[in-house]
C-alpha cells in the first residue's frame, strides 16, 4: 500500500532539534564566514561565476551527465552549441538569475516561479525524452527508481501535485520559522523531492531552490552557495537519507544535509583563500615585468579565462593578434601560461588558477 506524503505541518513535527543541533551551530558558522568572505572580497567576479559552474556540473552529475569543468572551460574559448551538456551548463546560471529575481519581485516562491525554473534549466536538452512538459508540473503519475529499476518510492499523485506544492511555497514563503532557515532549506529539499512534481528534472531543480531559498530567508546575501558537489561525493547516502526521511528519520537527512553544508563552505572558503593568494602573485609578477597600460585588463582576461587562444585574448584587450602573441608569449616566461603542442589555435593554460578549479 501507498505511503500518503505528510504536509509540511506534520514534516516538521518530526525534527528533534536536540538531534541537530551541533551541526546546527557548525553550519550556521561555516556560512558566516564564507557570507563575510564573499562580501568583503574584490575578486568574487571571478570566483562566483566558476562556483556555480562547479554546482552545475555537480548537479548535472549527480543525474548521470559526465560533462567536466575542462569541457567548460575549453567552450569558453572554442564554443560548441551543439553540445547539450554545455547548454545545460548555461541553462542552470540562467535559471539562477532569473529565480532569484523572481523570489526578490515577486515577494518569495510561487508556482510559476519554479515552473520557469524547470523551463528555463531544461529548454534545449532533453533530446532523450521529447514527451515532457518544460515548465508545467506532470500530469500523469511517476515514481522514483533505483539504479537496479526497482521502484523505491510513489510520490503524490498527478491530480495531488497542485495541493502539495501550495502548500509546501506556504512553508517557503513564511517568516514565522520554526527552526532556523538552515533546517527549513533541508526540511524544503526533502518535500520537492518527495512531492516529485514534474516528469523531469525534479532533482535539479530541487537542488537550485537551495541556494534560492538560503538567499530569500538572509542565510546569504547573493544566491551563490551551493552543495551539488559535496552531494556528488557521497550520492548514494543522498538517496538513501530522502528516502528514509519519507518514513522513519528525518533528522538523520537534516543531519546529512547540514554536514554538506559545513563540507561545502569550509571548501569554498579554502578555494577563495587558494584564488585570493594566485591573484595577488600573478598580479605582481605581470605589473613588475609586463609594463602596459592594458595591465590591469590582460590580468583580468587571464582569471576570466584559464584556457587563452591568441585570438581571445586579442577580443578581450581589443588589440592586434601579434600584440596578443607577444602577451602570451611573455606570460609563458614568466611560468603563469603553459602552451599546447599544437601549431595553430595554440591554447595557452593558466595551470595555477586550473589546479585550482579541476
Amino acid at each position: 500500500m501507498e505511503e500518503k506524503l505528510e504536509r509540511m505541518g506534520d514534516q516538521v513535527k518530526k525534527v528533534d532539534i536536540t538531534k541537530i543541533s551541533t551541526n546546527l551551530l557548525e553550519a550556521v558558522k561555516q556560512l558566516a564566514v564564507y557570507d563575510t568572505k564573499i562580501r568583503d572580497s574584490s575578486i568574487e567576479r571571478f570566483y562566483l561565476p566558476r562556483l556555480e559552474q562547479i554546482e552545475a556540473l555537480s548537479s548535472m552529475r549527480i543525474e548521470g551527465t559526465q560533462t567536466t569543468m575542462n569541457d567548460v572551460i575549453a567552450s569558453d574559448v572554442f564554443p560548441d552549441p551543439k553540445n547539450s551538456d554545455l547548454l545545460e551548463v548555461y541553462n542552470h546560471n540562467n535559471a539562477l538569475i532569473r529565480g532569484s529575481r523572481s523570489v526578490m519581485l515577486d515577494g518569495g516562491f510561487t508556482n510559476e516561479g519554479i515552473k520557469d525554473l524547470h523551463r528555463t534549466m531544461l529548454t534545449g536538452i532533453r533530446h532523450k525524452n521529447k514527451n515532457i512538459n518544460l515548465g508545467e508540473y506532470k500530469t500523469e503519475d511517476n515514481r522514483i527508481v533505483s539504479e537496479t529499476k526497482a521502484v523505491v518510492y510513489y510520490p503524490p499523485h498527478a491530480y495531488e501535485v497542485p495541493e502539495y506544492m501550495n502548500d509546501l511555497i506556504d512553508f517557503m514563503n513564511s517568516g514565522n520559522y520554526v527552526f532556523h532557515p538552515l533546517v527549513n532549506a533541508a526540511l524544503m529539499h526533502a518535500q520537492f523531492e518527495s512531492i516529485h512534481p514534474f516528469d523531469d528534472g525534479n532533482g535539479r531543480v530541487g537542488r537550485i531552490l537551495i541556494p534560492l531559498y538560503m538567499y530569500k530567508t538572509d542565510v546569504i546575501n547573493a544566491p551563490m552557495f551551493y552543495i551539488s558537489e559535496a552531494i556528488e561525493k557521497d550520492k548514494i547516502q543522498y538517496y538513501r537519507n530522502l528516502t528514509n526521511s519519507r518514513s522513519s528519520d528525518m533528522n538523520m537527512w537534516i543531519n546529512y544535509f547540514l554536514q554538506k553544508c559545513i563540507d561545502q563552505a569550509k571548501k569554498h572558503i579554502k578555494y577563495f583563500q587558494d584564488l585570493e593568494k594566485i591573484h595577488k602573485e600573478v598580479s605582481e609578477l605581470i605589473k613588475k615585468n609586463i609594463p602596459s597600460q592594458k595591465n590591469m585588463e590582460l590580468i583580468d582576461t587571464l582569471f576570466n579565462y584559464p584556457q587563452l587562444t591568441a585570438k581571445k585574448l586579442a577580443e578581450e584587450l581589443k588589440v592586434s593578434r601579434t600584440q596578443a602573441v607577444r602577451y602570451l608569449k611573455s606570460l609563458e616566461e614568466l611560468g603563469i601560461l603553459y602552451p599546447d603542442q599544437k601549431i595553430r589555435n595554440t591554447s595557452y593554460y593558466f595551470e595555477a588558477y586550473l589546479k585550482l578549479l579541476l
